[in-house]
């Protein structure tokens, strides 16, 4: 194989699992409500994310959007929707601060 096509292998590889998003020690503890847990809940601010690249975009649009619950002072996050599809993957939900 070619030097060059080894090398253009290997950076799209490194970019599809480099973009893969980590929870934060903060987001570690959100959790993720029910709509009964959510009545007893402080509404922080609204979270709309999207992921479009790496291997697993679902899960990546989730935790993004743990982490910005947590960068808000949430504790906890309602998830209102999530779509997938070969472009990407999106999460909206609730920033919630809960005593659970």
């Amino acid at each position: 194989m070619p030097f060059a096509i080894r090398l253009l292998s290997l950076i799209v590889v490194a970019f599809a699992f480099g973009c893969s998003v980590a929870l934060t020690k903060d987001a570690e503890a959100v959790r993720v409500v029910t709509d009964n847990q959510k009545e007893r809940c402080e509404f922080i601010k609204l979270i709309t994310v999207r992921v479009g690249l790496g291997p697993d975009k679902p899960g990546s649009a989730l935790k993004k959007a743990l982490n910005q619950t947590a960068a808000a002072g949430g504790n906890s996050f309602y998830l209102i929707s999530s779509n997938g599809d070969i472009d990407g993957a999106s999460v909206s939900g609730e920033a919630l601060k809960c005593s659970l």
